[in-house]
């Protein structure tokens, strides 16, 4: 149950005790001290309206309710007989009410300020005035307390078991859409990682393409050769980036076999090598890392192409030779840095679909991120290039 809900049923109750006041009146008891707990109540009772209607319904609210409800309690049992006033177990009401909406703190000060009263209720009370048929009346009203305590609590009960189904309702509902959005995600991420790989290859295409296309005429035969070799292995590339993709829908992106960190790695940059050929790539594994335990999907190994797609390209931008990458633990991380000598970036770009490469898609730096979220880690740039941090113990479940 909402504090603002549970705020505005204490208030209703109040209006109905109000209300109630007509009913007990023939009874011989000091009533104009005890018609100042009444207005008191009433007084709360205006307030709370006004502050409601600010929205304002955080834990101290709710304490500071059950506390005033308790302390009226005492003053209206201190002029009635105290202990042995039959409805002195209605003490007992807030404290419920405290355990399904304050946290152990408030719950402990609803219960201390309600055994305090109490406890003052014996040290000084004012007598019930003696009445013929005490015993029975007494009895009679032990039943309206019974009564009145079983209908505040049934209706309490209800609204919050009520709201605690609808709570795990949407719990339920939430995680059933988060396991969904993370097989979304996780295809959506391969799809994305296929694309980047598709447009490597066809980038070299391309300008392979325009050389034969301004050079046809005076090009002799072995460069002939040599560029349509080049041609059919960036075409068997993109051949085997739509195959993969096919291949990891098929096994609905789960994880794969255990392999060792240096010989996944070392597959990756082979394949790197076919879609760049002519730009080197060096791959550096720290010993304490070569045996890492992997199974995660082919989603890292496209980290892993992109990032040295990306790095490649700074570093010929910049003047440079090649891209390095150096893998190794630090801080209990997996650290994937890549080096490729260019200017690094200041941070990483706001939008994942924009790139400032010709041609490039924007979805290198945005894969990569996404893949070291989902591995417990995160992408970041540093002087010279990026770095990405992952958690083996989630790589090794491949989740």
């Amino acid at each position: 149950m909402s504090h603002p809900a549970a705020l505005a049923s204490l208030a209703r109750l109040r209006w109905l005790a109000i209300a109630a006041v007509p009913a007990v009146l023939p009874l011989s008891l000091p009533w104009l001290p005890m018609s100042l707990g009444v207005v008191a109540l009433l007084a709360f009772n205006l307030w709370v309206h006004r502050f409601a209607r600010a929205g304002s319904a955080a834990q101290g609210v709710v304490l500071l309710h059950l506390g005033v409800d308790i302390a009226v309690l005492a003053w209206q049992l201190y002029w009635s007989g105290g202990p042995a006033n039959p409805f002195v177990s209605l003490f007992v009401v807030p404290i419920a009410l405290a355990t399904a909406l304050l946290p152990a703190r408030g719950v402990a000060a609803t219960a201390g300020m309600a055994v305090l009263a109490y406890g003052l209720l014996w040290f000084d009370h004012r007598p019930l005035p003696h009445i013929h048929g005490e015993f029975d009346l007494h009895l009679l009203g032990m039943w309206l307390n019974f009564l009145l305590t079983a209908a505040v609590l049934a209706f309490f009960g209800s609204r919050i078991a009520a709201e605690l189904a609808r709570q795990r309702a949407e719990l339920a509902a939430e995680r059933e859409r988060g396991a969904r959005d993370e097989g979304v995600l996780a295809v959506a991420t391969l799809a994305a990682g296929a694309a980047h790989a598709l447009n490597t290859p066809l980038s070299t295409l391309s300008v392979v393409l325009a050389d034969l296309r301004d050079g046809v005429g005076g090009a002799d035969r072995a460069a002939l050769a040599e560029d349509l070799a080049l041609m059919q292995t960036q075409v068997q590339a993109c051949r085997d980036a739509v195959g993969q993709l096919v291949r990891d829908a098929r096994a609905e992106s789960g994880p794969m076999a255990v392999q060792r960190l240096d010989a996944r790695l070392r597959a990756a940059q082979e394949r790197w090598r076919l879609l760049r050929p002519g730009i080197p790539a060096t791959l550096v594994i720290d010993e304490v890392a070569e045996a890492l335990p992997v199974a995660a999907d082919r989603s890292l190994d496209y980290l892993v192409l992109n990032l040295l797609d990306n790095g490649a390209d700074a570093s010929r931008a910049a003047g440079g030779e090649g891209v390095r990458l150096q893998a190794g633990l630090r801080d209990g991380q997996l650290v994937l840095a890549f080096h490729d000598g260019g200017p690094g970036l200041a941070a990483m770009p706001a939008s994942p679909l924009r790139s400032d490469k010709p041609g490039g898609l924007g979805l290198g730096l945005a894969l990569a991120a996404r893949v070291c979220e989902r591995f417990g880690g995160q992408l970041e740039p540093v002087a010279g290039g990026v770095e990405a941090w992952l958690d083996p113990a989630r790589l090794e479940h491949g989740k």
